[in-house]
């Protein structure tokens, strides 16, 4: 029980960290570029800071309408160069979102990956033997194995 409590704490807090890493880092990028492009030394006004002005930002308000500005500009960059890694580039594989919506409780399931691999591989290689040598625990492995790839779950074999 206090186990499973603190299994879906960690569970929330790894969720909650990539908005929360999306949050801190535009605020400190922000906060790290105001001096630059924003109030410079000596209170002159940067080029973010001269164009707030020139579309009306009242000079009293410069400041936070810039850190805003800056803040939604890196949050969309970040977000950007996200959508980019996903869809354009394809560096995220599909079956990372079977794992991750899986139980962590159920060892049973098998990945979409696995599904294949036992189709196409382990399951003709295990008939073949069997051809060769027939043997009744290996025809009944065959068959669990099917069972299992046909419907994602291994049945509990009948105990002595």
């Amino acid at each position: 029980m206090v186990k499973n409590f603190f299994m879906t704490v960690i569970w929330r807090v790894g969720q909650t960290g990539a908005i929360l890493s999306l949050f801190f880092w535009s605020t400190a990028l922000a906060g790290i570029f105001w001096p630059i492009v924003g109030i410079t030394g000596g209170n002159q006004l940067g080029p973010l800071g001269s164009f707030l002005v020139s579309i009306g930002v009242p000079l009293d308000r410069v400041t936070v309408v810039g850190l805003v500005l800056l803040f939604v500009l890196f949050a969309s960059f970040i977000l950007v160069i996200g959508w980019l890694y996903d869809r354009v580039f394809k560096l995220w594989r599909e079956q990372m979102y079977i794992a991750t919506d899986r139980n962590p409780f159920a060892d049973d399931h098998l990945l979409r990956k696995e599904v294949q691999q036992f189709r196409q591989f382990y399951l003709p290689l295990a008939r073949a033997v069997f051809k060769i040598s027939p043997d009744p625990e290996l025809k009944e492995a065959i068959r669990r194995a099917e069972d299992w790839v046909a419907t994602g779950k291994i049945r509990k074999e009948p105990g002595p």
